[in-house]
């Protein structure tokens, strides 16, 4: 089934939305990453001073809590790198918007 340059305009304008709304929370994912790579420091530098788990936390070693924070810093790295691509996705979106011929 083919679809209208039309058509495809339409469907692209509702994507062009949701992609500049995803956009939007590159900062907070930026404001995330760096206070995750600043606990990770924190925990690092704990560690190497022979410091004790803080009281209450949920984490039975400094081992196990530094693995959940670089999953953190992981997801949150792919978070911003996805959002790369889609600020390149919404440059090719709003060109094909505004150039494609209707014919």
């Amino acid at each position: 089934m083919s679809m209208t340059v039309g058509g495809a305009k339409a469907t692209l304008e509702a994507v062009i939305i949701k992609t500049e709304k995803s956009i939007e929370r590159e900062n907070a994912y930026q404001k995330e990453l760096a206070d995750d790579r600043a606990t990770l420091s924190y925990i690092e530098k704990l560690q190497t001073d022979g410091e004790p788990l803080p009281a209450g936390s949920p984490y039975l070693s400094f081992t196990e809590w530094k693995e959940q924070i670089e999953k953190e810093i992981k997801a949150g790295q792919n978070s911003i790198d996805r959002i790369l691509v889609e600020k390149a996705e919404l440059m090719a979106f709003r060109y094909f918007v505004d150039n494609a011929p209707e014919a």
